[in-house]
């Protein structure tokens, strides 16, 4: 269960270079296709703080077809990780587990200030009081948790962001449901797991949210096992207990994503995806990210908008494990 508490930096006391600390926040500004977001990793053994903001608003495989970046690697950590302020212009505060404010005044006239508030309570994966999945000893919780030691601890919230973005002179509004979250534990840059972040948000605040371990080195449909999720359903939270993913991909770029999840209830929820933004992200400078703001369509024709990223640590693709495809004529490939 997560309390106050984990507002707070969980730092062991022999804490080496790879504990990390991490937060992501996403945002969608669907009628403009602009998605943004801020993703933070701390490692108090080395003092130092990644701190990557992020507009995209295309479909490219070229990092620099983005609207905007701002990725600093080696900021300063701070002494609290519920209210600081960085040297990039983000200024985070943690009001509670389900509720934060972030700000941020960057360059090139690029702000944000939101709010992020909880549709639910944080949906902690190794708690199995909230999530049927959940593993009863630390080593099955970490084969289990879909990024191995990286998600020793970790928790999802869903949440209803609103606000005001401005990306390089242009202002847009924020009224949006977005899936956050929040992790702790032993994360090396070496031997990262590949592995699969996705979600789905409708109208009415139906919400699916999912983590799947990732082989890439197999073929599209049959790359993905379920680990965790959840859905949101007229204001419930329910675990879900399986899930069958098919993403046909071009290259790392999903041309066509097929969801399938079943929750502890019984209940099948069936979607189909494609991308409306896509970019190679970079939130480790080992870990390529296929990273993509989708439209999702339900069998019953409801539309939504969601996130899929797959992580492929370059340990795992090179060597000539993986073959690709990706036209490579053009920055915009798509």
């Amino acid at each position: 269960m997560i309390t106050p508490a984990d507002l707070q930096f969980h730092t062991p006391a022999d804490v080496d270079h790879i504990w990390a600390e991490t937060y992501w926040f996403g945002l969608y500004v669907p009628e403009d296709d602009l998605y943004g977001w801020v993703y933070m990793v701390f490692r108090a053994g080395t003092g130092a703080v990644m701190c990557d903001v992020e507009f995209v608003d295309s479909k490219s495989q070229f990092m620099y077809d983005a609207r905007y970046i701002d990725i600093q690697n080696h900021i300063p950590i701070p002494e609290r990780l519920d209210s600081f302020t960085l040297p990039n212009g983000l200024t985070f505060e943690a009001r509670s587990p389900s509720e934060y404010r972030i700000d941020y005044v960057g360059a090139d006239e690029t702000e944000m200030h939101l709010d992020c508030v909880g549709i639910h309570i944080p949906y902690d994966i190794h708690d199995p009081a909230i999530d049927p999945m959940a593993r009863d000893t630390e080593e099955t919780r970490i084969e289990h948790s879909g990024f191995g030691t990286a998600y020793s601890s970790h928790f999802d919230l869903t949440t209803r962001v609103t606000g005001t973005v401005k990306v390089r002179g242009k202002s847009y509004d924020v009224n949006c449901l977005a899936t956050q979250d929040h992790s702790w534990g032993p994360r090396p840059e070496r031997g990262m797991n590949p592995m699969t972040y996705m979600n789905a948000h409708f109208p009415d605040d139906f919400v699916v949210q999912t983590i799947f371990a990732f082989d890439p080195t197999q073929p599209d449909g049959a790359q993905h096992e379920f680990k965790h999720g959840y859905t949101v359903r007229d204001g419930v939270l329910t675990g879900l207990v399986g899930g069958t993913l098919k993403v046909d991909h071009r290259g790392i770029y999903p041309e066509l994503i097929t969801l399938s999840v079943r929750d502890v209830n019984g209940r099948t929820d069936e979607m189909t995806a494609t991308a409306r933004t896509f970019n190679n992200w970079l939130p480790y400078g080992v870990c390529l990210t296929g990273h993509s703001m989708l439209d999702w369509t339900t069998s019953d024709a409801i539309t939504g908008i969601g996130t899929l990223m797959e992580a492929y640590p370059l340990d795992h693709a090179t060597g000539g494990r993986l073959t690709t495809d990706i036209t490579t004529s053009g920055s915009s490939a798509f």
